[in-house]
């Protein structure tokens, strides 16, 4: 399955016997203009798009960007850090219970002997493993703001800074339950989309002064709890903003502008594949009200998606297909599929001509 993030397009799926790489390979290279792909670390899915890029350098066409999305590598995170605190909870509760029984011993006037020596070792564990724990949690959301466009300082991220912070917390992130998290922070693909934003940026020509006031000024708009009252420094912070403002005022009389397309820009560089997630739950909940899911099912239900009409958010009273730039009649759903192919050429013809 294939979307477009901008448009929340879904331009490709299909049944398939198998979802290896050569499948994919053939899937990606139905799609001459695409540049770029945010995928999980399926195997099949990887193999694909490094048989595509081969297959593009080998015939001088341009290459594909390969971005793994942070959404798994979370998700990961997040059932390692819980199995962490799991198993530091039921330490706690064994050495709870052994402390119970060497009190009821102790009132009881029998001998404890043995179980002194159990219980302190129960605890010494416990503790390790708290103590463990809480410095996986403090790493854990340390590397999490590694993924971000802008560090809690309120700098641009790039990959350095970013490969840096994941290497500092690694160490606090031991253990087989994130085995697969770090492997997912290993890897070069995870920071893609801080090489797509820093590229971007370059690509506006801004003045490097107006750029860093700009990305400085966007910092602050993700990140307002640095503006809040309660926080350290936070006088300090207004009043840098006021410079930063009264910088570009000076500098670029059209800087709320300018200030709109980094914004936008940095709203396309896209960090996660949640959004094939999320239309793949809903056609797996479909798939499972029918016994048998064919293609041609599979093709209408994609067809009805990028035909609808958002209800809310900024993609509100559009389609897909519309975002996408494709000019369609006013019709609804059913009446498309009511129309014969000749008819709805000549609809579209018909749209093709309107100024």
């Amino acid at each position: 399955m294939l979307v477009e993030p901008g448009s929340l397009c879904w331009v490709g799926g299909r049944m398939v016997e198998a979802r290896d790489g050569p499948t994919w390979a053939v899937e990606f290279a139905r799609f001459s203009a695409l540049s770029g792909v945010v995928r999980d670390n399926g195997s099949g899915l990887g193999k694909g798009l490094k048989l595509e890029r081969a297959r593009r350098r080998a015939e001088g066409q341009p290459d594909l960007e390969d971005s793994l999305d942070i959404f798994h590598t979370f998700r990961e995170g997040g059932r390692a850090l819980r199995k962490t605190w799991g198993a530091a909870s039921r330490a706690l509760e064994r050495a709870e219970a052994a402390q119970k029984e060497l009190d009821r011993l102790g009132r009881a006037g029998e001998s404890r002997t043995g179980h002194a020596t159990s219980t302190s070792r129960l605890w010494r564990q416990a503790e390790g493993l708290w103590d463990q724990a809480m410095a996986a949690e403090r790493a854990w959301k340390l590397t999490r703001s590694a993924f971000e466009f802008f560090t809690p300082e309120g700098r641009f991220n790039d990959r350095q800074q970013a490969q840096a912070v994941v290497a500092a917390a690694l160490r606090h992130l031991s253990g087989p339950a994130w085995a697969k998290t770090r492997r997912l922070l290993l890897r070069r693909e995870s920071f893609t989309f801080l090489d797509q934003a820093q590229r971007r940026l370059a690509e506006l020509g801004l003045d490097p002064d107006v750029l860093s006031a700009l990305l400085d000024l966007e910092g602050l708009q993700r990140q307002a709890w640095r503006l809040s009252e309660s926080t350290p420094g936070s006088a300090a912070t207004r009043a840098w903003a006021l410079a930063r403002t009264v910088q570009l005022a000076k500098a670029e009389p059209h800087w709320q502008e300018l200030a709109g397309r980094v914004r936008e820009l940095l709203r396309g560089v896209w960090r996660a594949s949640s959004l094939v997630e999320c239309i793949n739950s809903v056609a797996r909940m479909h798939q499972g009200r029918h016994r048998k899911m064919t293609q041609g099912l599979l093709d209408l239900k994609r067809l009805y998606w990028n035909l609808h009409q958002f209800r809310a958010g900024h993609r509100k009273n559009q389609t897909p297909y519309g975002l996408l730039g494709l000019k369609l009649p006013a019709l609804s759903f059913w009446e498309f599929l009511r129309m014969t192919p000749e008819e709805l050429r000549k609809q579209l013809s018909a749209t093709d001509d309107v100024p």
